[in-house]
């Protein structure tokens, strides 16, 4: 009788944890998905105003199974290096990048900042993406994360404490500017000097620096216009790159259905973070006038001078990511192609 009412209650046992399984399951699913995301700019800057939103859409449309702890003013991701190896690392789960600050990788990424010269920011948008359709060894780069957007920021003018109404004028002069610029105004007498954007401020004000290659953006965040008289109107074309991503072992981590939000919203954020740069830009501009800058158109065949040095030097760069076994000239020859094309 004993050995029987053993093996009733053995059997109610095992009936309470088969009907428990279902619960621990469906609470496993439901469970809310951490990550964190961090970025080396301030709360308040235009990148994070597109970060923001994506944050609110993703946990929106993930009916709050994922959240999203932002850290911004690099609080766990720096700029040095370009976030690239932080990200990798695993100090954050979502990371803002900079593949063009970084020292070693992303040749072709590097490569395509000059190759893209000629566009503005629509056409410049849309023959990125076709490109980075056409050759998948753009995005393959990125090893070690999944990129979930690909941005631009907005084009570079060049902002000055003296007036620059051609190239020539640049003569004897440094400017803050990324490397690959850097080599494109030296061959009109500059110096390019790539300091940090957090103190060009300070270098602009003690007459270290004198000027910049800055988007309209920055005259307002960053107070640039009140250390500057002038701003040469170029537009030059900053190329879309990959500027967020996730540690590929948290994408790993995911469910099937969280990572298809994640992915549908990959324009978006790019999207946001450029139209960002478009509403900022206008804000910039009108901060300047406020503040009695001048605005200067630099003529057409001014540019024809700059684009030509930059054909030069971005023949070259497809020429050396060839020898290294990658698409160089093939990338250079068809944005070039798609960017006549696109701006008829």
């Amino acid at each position: 009788m004993k050995k029987v009412r053993n093996l009733v209650f053995l059997l109610m046992a095992l009936s309470l944890v088969f009907c428990a399984l279902p619960s621990f399951t469906s609470a496993q699913q439901g469970k809310v998905i951490e990550l964190t995301y961090g970025s080396p700019w301030p709360a308040e800057m235009t990148f994070s105003n597109a970060d923001r939103a994506w944050i609110a859409k993703i946990e929106k449309e993930t009916n709050g199974r994922v959240h999203i702890k932002p850290y911004f003013g690099g609080q766990i991701i720096s700029p040095q290096g370009g976030g690239i190896e932080e990200l990798t690392q695993g100090v954050a789960d979502i990371g803002f990048i900079l593949p063009n600050y970084s020292k070693s990788g992303f040749a072709i990424c590097k490569g395509m900042s000059l190759m893209m010269y000629g566009a503005n920011q629509v056409t410049g948008r849309r023959v990125f993406k076709e490109l980075l359709t056409k050759f998948p060894e753009i995005e393959g780069e990125y090893k070690g994360m999944k990129v979930l957007a690909w941005s631009s920021g907005a084009s570079f003018d060049i902002l000055s404490k003296k007036p620059i109404r051609k190239f020539a004028d640049m003569k004897g002069t440094r400017f803050k500017t990324s490397g690959d610029y850097a080599e494109i105004i030296k061959e009109f007498g500059a110096e390019g000097v790539n300091s940090p954007m957090s103190e060009v401020y300070v270098m602009l004000q003690k007459g270290i620096m004198d000027g910049v290659l800055v988007s309209p953006e920055g005259l307002k965040t960053m107070h640039l216009a009140e250390v500057c008289k002038y701003m040469t109107m170029t537009g030059i074309y900053r190329v879309h790159t990959a500027s967020r991503a996730m540690n590929l072992a948290s994408w790993n981590k995911l469910p099937p259905d969280i990572k298809k939000v994640f992915e549908d919203n990959i324009e978006f954020w790019g999207l946001a973070t450029d139209k960002e740069f478009e509403k900022t830009d206008q804000e910039g501009l009108a901060f300047g006038k406020s503040l009695g800058l001048e605005f200067i158109p630099m003529p057409k065949d001014e540019m024809a001078k700059l684009y030509a040095v930059m054909k030069d030097k971005a023949t070259k760069e497809a020429q050396a990511l060839d020898a290294k076994g990658m698409p160089g000239t093939k990338i250079f020859n068809e944005g070039q192609r798609l960017i006549q094309q696109y701006s008829k």
